[in-house]
């Protein structure tokens, strides 16, 4: 890699852009060349550009946005470079927000570009900041710190190095070489390895706490528990005995309180019946009135029919007399709106000459004012111009006796501040004075404050260091306080080891865990056996129910298959006398057409009764009761299906609850009896969990009392442990921190010393710059007298304000003077012009307004014409007026004739309507006769006296309904009692014959109790059988689990022991000092080979492999051996320059560096010493490296003719030159 081109702008101090070409002569011809400059001009600031334009970093540990020059708006770092004859440019650049010098700093900005010679031209390759980063490290084979320490040498470190103690050798190897990675590798080894040792330590104690039974033991309890099983057998047909003998005498009895209870419903149904006869009376009354119903509807809506046509009629007549009325006025009105409209046509005809004559007039009147108006325009414009050249003429001869006198204020002022005339040349060099005076105050403010921080410091240590000591002695009472406070909680068998105290706490709890889990298991069962017994009964009530619900729907069904015949034979009947009325009035037509004395076609009789005497068919009424019927037989139907699958639902629920006599146990009563007698196995089988005590806990208010016991046992271990792990928590950390402060104490008075020795050169540092100080300050009063000013650094920035505002004042005062005379004379030159431009206009505005009154005099006769023929109405709105006139005329006849029209229509349709009206009315009347004679018949027929008596004897359809329900309802119900009472009784009967005990209830209780608490005994001795040894072989499993992890962590812990015992320790020391001794011997290599260009006498070399001693062969003196602290120094910069390119090959590994800077090393050495190291330099060039030195040193620049300068400015900044 070679450096071409390197351009800066506005960073740090150098402010304008600066651009280096190494590319081009002298730089390209020299290989070694000097970047000189006084301290604090900016060279190392190149450096600092570079890195930034390639990485984006500084090479100073510098905040990258602080580079930014002072006042600056952007800044810019660029470099072009060439790898492998490809050449690159890479930029780096900041900027502050909308460039104003307090916004804030924006970016940065990097980029990439490669040369295409083809287009002649730079194509960016990576915009990005990450992709720039990888893209530069990509072409260049190097990263940033590989960069560093491969570009820019550290021979100044390594100088350091070789004068090193043992024990600082390493610490500075590992920062120059970056093998910082080695001691983190090598601590986490030994971490690793303390870890894994834990871990198995841990297993191993958890296989030791588990106790496992002995195999005799074990086959005891086995035989135990096939013992007991065998009695509880045994003892669970007992129980199941007893508990069928008192579910059948309780099922006896329900039956004998069930059959006296329906006895009393048949009764109580009875008695209902009897209160109802006289609405059943009611109904029968009804449904022998109801045929006749129709007729009644029908007889009734036309009488309603008549009573509207008649009020129809009188309505008609009424507005039929209206009507006439209105026609006759709209004839007159007729007649007069068309005379109206003749009158208007005629005025019309007569005005039309008038109006010709006036619109001629009016046309020779515009084309004479159009002239007149435009001189009358002209004319004011004139007069205008005139009135605004008189002003600017009064306002220029203003300020031509205004400029006069602010000439003459301004040559007055001039001569009175003529020492000012001087300041303009010497205000640059009391600026740049004031700079320099500005940097020392801020170096001696700078020293004085580090002076007074490091005095601070100093009393801060020394308190500090007391506080310390105190702290120190009080967390020593505190430890001593904790270790009372421990032997205080600790167990009388307290053990040396505080972690096996937790340990046999931990094993305690888990213990009594396992006891509570026991005791709340039990409970559960408990609950759940509750439960069951709770569902068994529930099972049984639901399958009583059943079979009473079961009779009841038997019942149900008989009835529906009554109703269902009954209305069978209804709906039958409705549907002839349907089919009846419908053949009637489909042969209305065709009675139409029968003649007197000629046979019918379809009865072959000559005599037609009904062919005048026209029969009304009752269709509608017909069909409506036919769906009326229909409807309730459907409802029928439907709710016999519904009864039919309720009563297979029943029989199928009684099935799954009874179960059947094919298949044992299928029914959900015999299912739920083996779930309750698998729970009394269940809480057998845990309750001997619970140590000696009986069967008695199962009950749960015991169960209750026993949980919080245990519970409240557990919590008082658990505190137990709880405090003395915080304890020992706190105990470890007061220790821990009581070696922390015996630490921080003994570092604390070291770095006292080292405070003493800083304040001692910060005192001698602040003399120097107070004496560097003074002598300034004289310079610059030198400077600041003849204008009557004295540095102070109270009011010295007020003073330099001053000054630089009466420079400013100056000149301003002057560019005024100029500009005021130049402005009079043009002022009086306007004056000249303006009154000539007046007197020229007011001679064409007289000439103009006589034109204007001749043409005046021309109009205004045609306009007193106009007058007298039309006065000073406008022609326009004069016909728009007659024509308006005109259409209102004629729409006003035409709206009377359509008037007219309309009326005598609307009269013609209400004198056809009245004739219709009569007609209909008398035709209605006809069959209202017709109607109340067939009713007369047929009420007499059915035995009722008249209409009154019909009326009364109707109801209402809800009325019925609710009637007929009723009678339905009390035969249902008292069907449904009869058959469950004989139900009921057969049950009960059948039951008596079974006659399972003869004992009475409370024996029968007696003995199942007894019964319980013997086959719980069984079961509990079984559950805890059965407990201890699923236990044993839990912590048989266990124990295996627990023996192949402690083979495992074994392994996996021997791989981490075997590598910490080759690279690990605490401190990272082992595996450093190793990686750093091969590091160090390729080092050596690559150095000599430096070394034997630089000077063959000498060669490096490594002492040991266990140590980084160097030492040095002198070739000269018979490959003599001795100590680096024997170089003279010469001899140390030829070595350290040789180790510090060795590090630049091994940092660059397969890169080609072509371009090396130095940073360090020559403010140090002698005359000859430099002279030496000059030559040593020049003959590394010779190898087609570039070399920069970064010196101030001034014989160096003497030896180095081709120098890059770096040159102060004023104001702090710094510009650079190339010589040579």
């Amino acid at each position: 890699m070679k450096i071409r081109k390197v351009t800066i702008h506005n960073i740090n101090s150098l402010r304008l852009q600066e651009t280096i070409r190494f590319d081009d002569p002298p730089l390209s011809q020299a290989g070694l060349f000097a970047i000189t400059g006084d301290t604090g001009a900016g060279k190392t600031t190149i450096l600092d550009a570079i890195t930034l334009a390639l990485y984006g970093k500084v090479h100073r540990n510098k905040q990258v946005l602080e580079v930014m020059s002072y006042g600056a708006v952007e800044s810019l770092a660029e470099v072009e470079f060439e790898v492998q004859g490809e050449v690159y440019r890479s930029k780096w650049n900041i900027w502050r927000a909308h460039r104003r010098e307090d916004g804030n700093i924006l970016g940065p900005e990097r980029e990439l570009s490669r040369w295409n010679p083809r287009k002649g031209a730079f194509e960016i390759i990576a915009e990005k900041i990450r992709d720039a980063d990888t893209m530069v490290e990509e072409v260049t084979g190097l990263d940033y710190d590989r960069f560093c320490r491969s570009v820019m040498l550290s021979q100044g470190d390594f100088a350091a190095f070789l004068k090193a103690s043992e024990r600082d050798r390493s610490d500075l190897l590992e920062r120059i070489t970056g093998t910082e990675v080695y001691t983190r590798i090598s601590i986490a080894a030994y971490e690793r390895h303390k870890l894994e040792q834990q871990r198995l330590a841990g297993l191993e104690k958890q296989l030791e706490a588990l106790e496992v039974m002995g195999e005799e033991a074990a086959a005891a309890l086995k035989q135990e528990l096939k013992e007991n099983k065998s009695a509880a057998e045994a003892e669970r047909q007992a129980l199941d005995q007893v508990r069928r003998q008192l579910a059948w005498l309780q099922k006896t009895e329900e039956l004998s309180f069930a059959k006296k209870e329906l006895s009393e419903r048949l009764e109580a149904i009875g008695r209902e019946k009897e209160q109802a006869q006289e609405d059943f009376a009611r109904l029968e009354e009804h449904r022998k009135a109801q045929p006749l119903q129709g007729q009644l509807e029908r007889l009734d809506d036309t009488l309603e029919q008549c009573r509207n046509l008649q009020a129809s009629l009188a309505g008609l007549e009424q507005e039929l007399q209206e009507t006439r009325s209105e026609e006759t006025a709209a004839r007159e009105g007729q007649q007069q709106a068309q005379e109206a409209f003749r009158k208007v046509k005629e005025e019309a005809a007569t005005l039309e000459p008038l109006f010709e004559k006036v619109a001629a007039l009016d046309v020779e009147m515009r084309e004479k004012r159009k002239p007149l108006e435009q001189k009358q325009e002209e004319f004011g414009q004139l007069q205008e111009a005139c009135r605004q050249l008189e002003e600017q003429l009064q306002e220029k001869r203003e300020e031509i006796s205004r400029l006069a006198g602010e000439e003459k204020e301004l040559e007055r002022w001039k001569e009175d501040n003529a020492v000012l005339a001087t300041l303009a040349e010497s205000l640059p060099l009391i600026q740049q004075q004031r700079e320099e005076l500005r940097s020392m105050l801020k170096a001696r403010q700078a020293t004085g404050q580090a002076v007074a921080q490091l005095e601070k410091e100093q009393a801060s240590g020394q308190k500090q260091a007391k506080q310390q000591e105190q702290q120190l002695g009080k967390l020593r009472k505190e430890r001593d306080q904790l270790l009372e406070q421990f032997k205080q909680l600790a167990p009388p068998n307290y053990v040396q080891e505080r972690s096996e105290l937790l340990g046999l706490l931990s094993q305690e709890i888990e213990q009594l865990n396992e006891q509570k889990q026991n005791l709340q298991e039990l409970h559960r069962l408990n609950q759940e056996y509750q439960n069951l017994l709770n569902e068994l009964s529930g099972f049984e009530e639901q399958l009583e129910g059943l079979q009473s619900e079961e009779l009841a729907l038997s019942k149900d069904l008989m009835t529906s298959i009554e109703q269902m015949e009954a209305l069978a034979q209804q709906l039958k009947y409705k549907r002839y006398v349907y089919e009846q009325q419908l053949m009637i009035a489909n042969y209305e037509k065709d009675r139409a057409a029968l003649e007197e004395g000629k046979p019918c076609p379809l009865c072959f009789s000559t005599h037609h009764p009904f062919r005048k005497q026209a029969v009304r068919p009752f269709v509608d009424e017909a069909r409506a009761e036919l769906e009326k019927v229909e409807a309730r037989y459907e409802s029928v139907q439907r709710s016999h299906r519904e009864l039919l699958n309720r009563h297979k639902d029943i029989e199928t629920r009684i099935e799954q609850l009874a179960g059947n006599d094919v298949k044992q146990l299928s029914g959900h009563v015999a299912r739920q009896f083996k779930k309750i007698l698998d729970y009394e196995d269940k809480i057998a089988s845990v309750a001997p969990g619970l140590g000696g005590d009986n069967y008695a806990l199962a009950r749960a208010s015991l169960l209750f009392r026993k949980i919080e016991e245990a519970e409240a046992r557990i919590r008082r271990r658990q505190e137990a442990r709880g405090q003395l792990g915080k304890l020992l928590a706190r105990l470890e950390s007061q220790e821990s921190r009581l070696a922390e402060a015996e630490k921080a104490l003994q570092e604390q008075h070291t770095a006292l010393k080292v405070l003493e020795g800083r304040l001692q050169l910060q005192l001698q540092q602040q003399q120097e710059r107070e004496e560097q100080f003074e002598a300034g300050a004289a310079r610059l009063n030198e400077l600041l007298q003849p204008f009557g000013y004295r540095f102070e650094v109270e009011n010295a920035a007020k003073a330099f304000d001053t000054l630089a505002r009466q420079k400013e004042e100056w000149e301003k005062q002057n560019e005024s003077l100029r500009q005021a005379s130049r402005h009079l004379e043009l002022a009086r030159q306007a004056e000249k012009q303006l009154d000539k431009e007046a007197r020229a206009n007011a001679q064409k505005q007289e000439a103009l307004r006589a034109r204007i009154e001749a043409d005046e005099k021309v109009w205004q006769g045609l306009s007193e014409q106009r007058r007298q023929l039309f006065g000073e109405q406008s022609l326009p709105e004069a016909r728009q007026e007659l024509r308006e006139k005109l259409e209102a005329a004629g729409q006003k006849a035409e709206s009377a004739a359509h008037q007219a029209r309309e009326l005598a229509l609307r009269l013609g349709k209400l004198e056809q309507s009245i004739i219709e009206k009569t007609e209909s009315l008398k035709e209605a009347e006809e069959k209202v006769k017709a109607l109340e004679n067939n009713l007369s018949k047929a009420l007499a027929k059915a035995g009722f006296d008249g209409l009154g008596s019909l009326r009364q004897a109707l109801l209402d359809e809800e009325t019925a309904t609710q009637l007929e329900q009723l009678r339905e309802q009390l035969s249902n119900r008292e069907m449904e009692a009869r058959q469950s009472l004989k139900a009921t009784t057969e049950s009960l009967e059948a039951e008596q014959q079974k006659a399972l005990t003869g004992e009475s209830r409370e024996n029968l209780e007696t003995r199942l109790q007894e019964k319980e608490e013997t086959y719980g005994q069984y079961q509990q001795n079984i559950g805890a059988l059965s407990e201890k040894l699923r236990q044993d072989e839990s912590r048989r499993k266990k124990a295996a689990g627990l023996a192949e992890q402690i083979e495992a962590q074994g392994r996996e812990y021997g791989r981490w022991a075997r590598l910490n015992e080759i690279i690990g320790t605490a401190d990272g020391k082992k595996f450093r000092t190793f990686a750093q001794g091969l590091t160090l011997r390729k080092l050596v290599q690559l150095a000599n080979e430096h070394l034997q260009r630089l000077n063959g006498r000498y060669i490096i070399n490594k002492r040991s492999d266990e140590d980084l001693e160097l030492e040095i062969i002198d070739t000269y003196q018979a490959d003599n051996r001795r100590s680096m602290n024997t170089l003279s120094g010469g001899e140390s910069f030829l070595v350290s320059l040789a180790l510090a390119l060795g590090l630049s090959d091994l940092a660059g590994r397969n890169a080609q560096i072509q371009s090396l800077f130095i940073d360090e090393g020559f403010g140090t050495l002698d005359e000859n010493t430099l002279d030496l190291a000059v030559s040593t330099l020049e003959n590394l060039q010779a190898g087609g490296k570039t070399i920069g030195i970064i010196s101030h040193v001034k014989a160096l620049k003497e030896r180095i003719s081709v120098q890059v300068v770096v040159q102060k400015r004023g104001n702090g900044f710094s510009s650079v030159e190339v010589i040579g």
